[in-house]
């Protein structure tokens, strides 16, 4: 009897996930704010002496990252199992983005703390994700 109430009912995605997501779209939106500022006043910094470390095709390839990560989040939030794949595909591809723009520098590990703790909230919600 017990089961056939628990698959009546939709499952739920766990708080870890939604907040999580929350927080994913807070940074998101400080850091295209802060890149689309540093886009259109780059002439200003520069006439300060203030050296930008990026070139503009970094910048951007940063945003459209950052957006394809919101999109796969948002699949997430959705419960289709590609969001789950494509986020954790666009977080390697944004580190390896990082690496090779920057090198490889200890603060990368950083980055990592968001999808493990991702992974554990998806990890403990398979059976929703149909894994």
């Amino acid at each position: 009897m017990e089961q056939t109430q628990t698959q009546s009912q939709p499952q739920k995605l766990g708080a870890g996930i939604i907040i999580l997501s929350i927080i994913h779209f807070i940074l998101v939106a400080f850091g295209i704010l802060g890149t689309v500022i540093l886009l259109t006043q780059k002439d200003t910094f520069v006439k300060q002496g203030i050296a930008i470390p990026l070139s503009d095709s970094q910048i951007i390839i940063s945003i459209v990252l950052e957006v394809l990560l919101t999109i796969a989040v948002i699949l997430i939030l959705l419960k289709k199992s590609i969001g789950v794949y494509s986020y954790f595909t666009i977080n390697v591809i944004s580190i390896i983005n990082t690496i090779i723009d920057s090198g490889f520098q200890w603060t990368i590990l950083l980055s990592l703390i968001f999808p493990v703790l991702m992974a554990i909230c998806i990890y403990r919600k398979k059976a929703l994700f149909n894994f």
